[in-house]
């Protein structure tokens, strides 16, 4: 017997469609879920339940029928007469994947998507063969059957499929429109004529579908979203029409405001936010167009006389319109803050004719004016301040970066010269900016971040703690600031280094989300260092020694465990850069300097053998490898001596710690790699001897651990070894396809789907089968390309339509089958 409830949360209880967590609202038929209804409606189907399972067992006890005045018992117990009933089961588990009610829509808005295309390609190929009257058929035929389709599908409750192609129908009505606009057969206009005209009847003809109701059903959405991208396409054709683009972008604000404020009051949601988005795209490009002509005339007379600061007026004034109109007041606040930022800026545009220095002191003051208002306004008054501060804040920042650039620049000047000396100073382009407002800059920055981010429950902020990091972010500007003078590089590393210690300092002594942050600033800072003086051999070693000190204790005394590993990650880079500076200073040749890094990471990786510490520490010994090798007389021996180290280091790690057993195999792969260097010496170039032994050992391993572990899966097992064997043999395939490697692979490909399939396997099957399909794909690709395009998108998308169309009508048909079983029982 199967089990079926009437109250299950998973199931609509009007017409019993799939139902995803959290939703409003049944997405098939619109009941509503959230209502104090629909939980009494839950409850009094959860009593049937009971009542069922109670008449259940009474069917099946020998007493007798229930007497028909216990039919209707109290919810806390059971009626008299009848046995104690159950509980009933837990409720099933909501499925996380997809859904099936997704299927369709995907199907059809991928069909609906490759009709489009394929008519616009058609079109465009086929337009200048077909005369007036084929032109005419052949716009009216593909219009009208995609509208009558669309009507005619969502008359028998196909939705989605209705709006797909009510997509496909009002997107050939704008190329209706277009076509008929170039052909001239309403006179010759120009492109933004007939994109204006384009978009004024898709508004039209989308806002006429979107009220049209069919046979009692759900408004479609298609048409009124289709509605907002007409207004849109109109809005963006009149600038090309029109002299007065901010006049008409005014225009357009008002009729695509009008335009969402009707269709909020007639119940048509999509429709009121699709116009009220192209309403925003007016605006925002009028705001656009008024900063451009400010910007390229910043004069009093530009602004004021002309009218272009007026114009930046009446857009600051649009953005409290909606929350007056709304009447919501957090919404009529953020349009007052955002109004006051546009008031901001179009007062100070004409400082923009001046110099650098001028533009950063004036936002220098000014963000210094909104963040003290940010502190001094009343709550109530307070979110004005938001944006212009935020604004403000984030400019002061974009010229901070570029004063760092320019320094950056500087030391670049200085690490270009032929010879380096630790005494080198910066050199190069003079700073655009102010480099000494800099500080003060990033002071005023983390004021306006401290004020802008949410207080605590008690409402007060932790200002000894901005006070340190202001100290910190002080070292750091400090350090950007000398490097904007002639003074020598190594005043800039002392700088980062004590902005490191000290930021390491501050971490070790706090705690929680505090030490992280220091212990982020102390990185960042060691970093900096280390890179400020790395072409110095003396002032790299004694910045990477300073990193290697930060890094190790936060490392090793933070009590975050986020900090501890990211410190970690940085412990063996800073010890490799220590190891190359020291070698760098002592002379040792550069092909022999990546053996001393090597070893000390590696002795490094076995004595703390953690993952933080053991992949910097690959990484940092191949990176300093690669050069090495490049500059041996014998790249072939330096790289087999490179290979040999690393494959001892790995093997030592794995019998010095017990819980890194299976590095052995890394270690005896890097081995068995230096013998392949001498096998590419005596020409072996293909990569089947290379791959095959080692995916056969591979593959030896995975079936062994089959038989050891019954709960291995062949995915885990045997994948590595299969795609080791055909990858390499499959990218070589791919620029000689006729080959016999190529039969080969596909012969071998065959028989990894066969015996997978045989085996129940799924490693073999997936990969003998990807394998396969991409030889067999890369046999048709010459062949496919013999066909039009516009003939397979159009074949794609009729045949995603058919089944978006089928998939949906079955799927409805189980609906209703669920229902009509819900019904009888």
């Amino acid at each position: 017997m199967v089990d079926m409830r009437y109250a299950d949360p998973a199931l609509c209880p009007d017409c019993r469609s799939d139902l995803t967590r959290g939703v409003d609202a049944c997405p098939t038929c619109g009941l509503v879920l959230r209502h104090p209804l629909a939980v009494e409606l839950f409850g009094t189907l959860h009593h049937a339940d009971d009542l069922v399972a109670a008449l259940r067992v009474a069917s099946t006890t020998p007493a007798g029928p229930v007497p028909a005045q216990a039919a209707a018992p109290a919810p806390s117990a059971a009626p008299p007469g009848l046995p104690v009933v159950p509980p009933l089961p837990p409720l099933p588990p909501v499925r996380s994947g997809i859904g099936f009610g997704w299927v369709p829509k995907i199907l059809l808005g991928l069909g609906a998507l490759f009709l489009l295309v394929a008519a616009i390609t058609f079109l465009a190929v086929a337009w200048s063969h077909l005369g007036v009257g084929g032109r005419t058929a052949v716009l009216l035929a593909f219009t009208g059957a995609a509208g009558a389709a669309a009507l005619l599908l969502h008359r028998f409750d196909l939705r989605v499929a209705g709006e797909s192609l009510i997509v496909v129908a009002l997107g050939l009505l704008g190329l209706d429109v277009v076509g008929a606009g170039t052909a001239g057969w309403f006179g010759h206009h120009s492109n933004a004529t007939i994109a204006t005209a384009t978009g004024i009847v898709l508004f039209a003809a989308g806002t006429a579908t979107g009220l049209l109701r069919v046979a009692g059903r759900p408004r479609l959405v298609a048409p009124q979203v289709i509605a907002g991208i007409g207004l849109a396409t109109a809005d963006l054709g009149s600038l090309g029409i029109t002299s007065h683009g901010l006049l008409a972008s005014h225009t357009w604000v008002l009729l695509g405001g009008a335009a969402a404020v009707l269709a909020r009051r007639t119940g048509l949601p999509a429709l009121a936010w699709s116009t009220a988005g192209a309403a925003g795209l007016a605006w925002t490009i009028g705001i656009l167009g008024g900063l451009t002509l400010s910007l390229e005339n910043p004069t009093f007379h530009e602004l004021w006389v002309d009218g272009t600061g007026w114009s930046l007026l009446a857009s600051a004034a649009a953005l409290v319109v909606p929350g007056l109109v709304l009447r919501d007041r957090e919404l009529v606040r953020w349009g007052t803050s955002a109004a006051a930022l546009v008031v901001t800026g179009t007062l100070a545009v004409p400082c923009v004719d001046t110099s650098a220095r001028t533009i950063e002191l004036v936002a220098l003051l000014i963000t210094m004016g909104w963040t003290a208002a940010l502190a001094l306004l009343p709550r109530l008054l307070r979110p004005a301040a938001i944006a212009p501060a935020a604004i403000g804040a984030i400019l002061l920042a974009a010229l901070q970066l570029v004063t760092a650039g320019i320094a950056v620049e500087r030391w670049w000047h200085a690490v270009e010269r032929p010879v380096r000396a630790a005494g080198d100073h910066f050199g190069g382009a003079a700073a655009v900016t102010e480099p000494l407002l800099t500080v003060p800059s990033l002071l005023v920055v983390l004021v306006a971040v401290a004020l802008l981010l949410p207080a605590d429950s008690s409402g007060r902020r932790a200002w000894p703690t901005w006070a340190a990091a202001g100290g910190l972010v002080a070292g750091a500007g400090g350090a950007v600031t000398i490097a904007s003078y002639d003074v020598p590089v190594l005043y800039a590393v002392i700088a980062l280094v004590l902005t490191a210690v000290a930021a390491s300092l501050l971490a070790l002594a706090a705690d929680g989300g505090r030490q992280l942050g220091f212990g982020l600033a102390a990185l960042g800072a060691a970093a900096a260092a280390v890179a400020t003086g790395i072409a110095w051999p003396v002032l790299a070693a004694a910045a990477a020694a300073a990193a290697l000190a930060v890094t190790g204790a936060l490392h090793l005394r933070a009590r975050s465990t986020d900090l501890r590993v990211l410190a970690g990650l940085l412990v063996p880079v800073s010890l490799a850069t220590l190891v190359e500076a020291v070698a760098a200073v002592v002379a040792l040749d550069e092909a022999w300097r990546a053996v001393p890094v090597l070893a000390s990471v590696g002795v490094l990786a076995i004595a703390r053998a953690r993952v933080e510490i053991e992949v910097p520490a690959a990484l940092a010994g191949t990176l300093c490898a690669v050069p090495a090798i490049a500059e041996a007389a014998d790249p072939a021996g330096s790289l087999a001596l490179h290979l040999t180290v690393a494959g001892f280091l790995v093997a030592a790690t794995a019998l010095v710690n017990d819980h890194r057993r299976d590095a052995a195999w890394a270690g005896g792969a890097l081995l068995f790699l230096a013998s392949w260097v001498r096998l590419a010496d005596l020409g072996v170039h293909a990569p089947e001897p290379y791959t095959l032994p080692l995916a056969a050992a591979l593959l030896g391993i995975g079936v062994w651990r089959l038989r050891e572990s019954p709960e291995a899966t062949t995915a885990a097992t045997l994948t590595p070894g299969l795609l080791l064997a055909t990858v390499p043999s499959l990218l070589w395939m791919l620029d000689e396809p006729t080959s016999l490697r190529a039969l080969l692979l596909g012969l071998g490909a065959v028989a990894m789907a066969v015996t997978g399939s045989a085996l129940r396997w799924s490693a073999p099957l997936v990969v003998g089968a990807c394998v396969g399909a991409a030889i067999v794909l890369r046999e048709l690709g010459p062949y496919a390309g013999d066909a039009p395009a516009w003939a397979w998108m159009g074949l794609g998308g009729a045949l995603l339509v058919v089944v978006g169309v089928t998939w949906e009508r079955r799927l409805l048909e189980v609906r209703h089958a669920v229902g009509l079983l819900g019904r009888l029982r």
